[in-house]
């Protein structure tokens, strides 16, 4: 069952959102969503669960879980955006099902449509509601075709995991812990189902599952090997281990699953896994347990088709599951439409590691922006936040020690791209082929290499240059073999901070011919201070989330005229590298 299109109007802090979800020859693409607290990334995931807890609750009208004739999202004026009289919301799923639902802030009586609805699935539901009434909710899973909607949802995985998911500790209840694995208790009547779409702690669940696909497969020699290997892999993943780990079923007076390596019960009971470990476990292991208990068949994890919800992926999980591991387990089941949230910049630097850039869908909320992760200013920053780090300090002086040639720092990727662009129109490659040239990720970074000088960590031999930007107060100083220098500024242009400073006023005009928003322009305006008008200048910046794309387009179409001025740079370097031996001392030198 997949989602194809999600529609918010005037709901909390989402003004007006539309997005459709991507897919790539019938198959999904994930969908991950970001935004500040408060932005509406849970909002918009509780609209498609509402409609999946609706469609299941057709399919299996028997044990729904939620009382019948009931929702399990509230519908209330309440969350009208403020100053707004009427919100609406429809998700459109596979197979033109749909749910939709209008909320107004009094009754209808004769109003006319607002204007911003006219001509969109909104003005329909509008027109549906009665006189005196102010809302609306209508789905076609069981008014279309109900036996449709069962067959979809017995066909496919269909699951979500709230925020508030959370398996207790095992120290916190011994019972927990001596909590035996049990044959499952499936329900065989026409219109009950085992399967839940919500999931707050499905250990237990998962565990007993576990119980019988291994029991299933070893005394009655049924073909499930298939589910037990996908199973398997799931938990080397989460483990980070090596082929040789299997599943371990307990003796009949202490019946836990337990995980063995090289034939050594290494974790007794699964109980027993971190945090971070069983939160991967229980996701995974829930969308094979799921699937299993369809009518689907069943080969390999790529099989499996549905949609997976999750509000807050990252949840409990260490730096290394959110961008290693997790992204590998959701690259196991291609079929699988995730809809996830996170606060995660590793998660989503991760998934790009792993899927590709367009592998998967970042959206932005609250306008629903579809957007990369270069141009997420926010991932960027709290990247170069995690960078510093005592490894930040590991990575460097591994990079010393095996240094060939002087080493260059700069404070990003796009200076590095720049610099290695200019030697090239500018004749100067051979001076890039005598050092190694690197980013750190930001100025600080440089202050920490700075700091490192102190430690005697860089060999006499090697000579270490750090390149800061022209707007940063920093001294230009030598101490020994370290370098620190600043960009020389150009003061006629217009971009006064970073390395753009070096590029003309017509290089940039030329930018923006083809693209606006590289630069973002404040006119010139008058100030009052202090009782006294003054004249604030023009100011040009380029926009945060459009560095990396000015950077694209200027090393793909620049010209030599357009990067002249970055010739300061290379007689800096030629400098350090060539420098008068009568100047050298080996002493501390502050340059003005």
């Amino acid at each position: 069952m997949y989602a194809r299109r999600i529609q918010i109007v005037n709901y909390g802090p989402i003004d007006q959102l539309d997005i459709t979800f991507p897919f790539e020859d019938d198959i999904p693409k994930s969908i991950v969503l970001v935004g500040e607290n408060g932005s509406g990334k849970s909002i918009l995931l509780s609209h498609i669960v509402n409609g999946l807890i609706s469609a299941k609750g057709i399919a299996y009208p028997e044990t729904p879980e939620v009382e019948t004739g009931r929702v399990y999202k509230l519908r209330s004026p309440s969350y009208i955006k403020s100053g707004k009289e009427i919100y609406f919301s429809r998700v459109d799923f596979e197979n033109k099902l749909f749910l939709e639902e209008m909320v107004l802030a009094h009754p209808k009586q004769g109003s006319d449509v607002p204007a911003k609805l006219s001509g969109t699935d909104a003005q329909n539901a509008w027109q549906k509601i009665a006189f005196q009434k102010n809302d609306y909710y209508h789905s076609n899973f069981d008014s279309l075709n109900p036996d449709k909607t069962k067959d979809i949802v017995s066909q496919n995985c269909v699951l979500y995991f709230p925020p508030n998911r959370f398996e207790d500790p095992p120290w916190l209840n011994e019972e927990n812990l001596k909590a035996k694995a049990q044959y499952m208790d499936l329900k065989h009547i026409e219109g009950c189902t085992s399967r839940k779409v919500i999931n707050y702690s499905p250990l237990q669940d998962n565990q007993n599952w576990l119980f019988d696909v291994i029991y299933d497969m070893h005394v009655l020699d049924q073909n499930v090997t298939n589910i037990y290997t996908s199973a398997l892999q799931v938990v080397r993943s989460v483990m980070n281990r090596t082929q040789s780990i299997r599943f371990g079923i307990g003796r009949r007076r202490n019946r836990h699953v337990s995980i063995i390596e090289n034939e050594t019960q290494i974790i007794p009971d699964i109980f027993q896994m971190s945090s971070g470990e069983t939160s991967l476990l229980n996701l995974f292991l829930s969308i094979l347990r799921d699937f299993d208990l369809c009518s689907a068949s069943f080969t390999n994890a790529e099989d499996i088709r549905g949609i997976v919800v999750v509000d807050e992926i990252d949840l409990h999980l260490h730096s290394v599951h959110q961008y290693e591991i997790l992204p590998k387990l959701m690259q196991m089941f291609p079929k699988v439409q995730f809809v996830v949230t996170t606060h995660s910049p590793l998660f989503v630097l991760g998934m790009k590691n792993i899927l590709g850039e367009d592998g998967f869908a970042l959206y932005r909320l609250p306008q629903g922006q579809l957007i990369n992760p270069e141009e997420f200013s926010e991932f960027e920053s709290a990247y170069r936040a995690f960078r510093e780090t005592s490894k930040f300090s590991d990575d460097i002086r591994t990079a010393v020690e095996n240094a060939q040639k002087p080493i260059l720092y700069v404070e990003g990727t796009i200076d590095q791209r720049y610099i290695q662009k200019a030697s090239e129109l500018l004749g100067h490659k051979a001076i890039l082929e005598r050092i190694e040239i690197r980013e750190v990720g930001g100025a600080p970074n440089l202050d920490r290499i700075w700091s490192l000088r102190q430690t005697n960590f860089i060999p006499q031999c090697l000579k270490v240059i750090l390149l800061y930007d022209c707007d940063r107060n920093k001294p230009c100083q030598d101490e020994k073999n370290v370098f620190r220098r600043k960009i020389p500024k150009e003061s006629s242009h217009p971009i006064e901070k970073g390395i753009e400073n070096l590029f003309s006023k017509a290089t940039l005009e030329r930018a923006c011919e083809y693209k606006p928003a590289f630069i973002d322009i404040d006119s010139e305006r008058k100030k009052r201070r202090r009782g006294e008008m003054i004249t604030v200048a023009e100011e040009w910046t380029v926009n945060e989330d459009e560095k990396t794309n000015l950077c694209d387009w200027l090393c793909r179409n620049g010209k030599k005229e357009d990067f002249q001025h970055f010739s300061k740079i290379f007689d800096l370097l030629r400098e350090i590298l060539e420098p008068d031996p009568s100047l050298s001392n080996g002493q501390s030198t502050q340059i003005e």
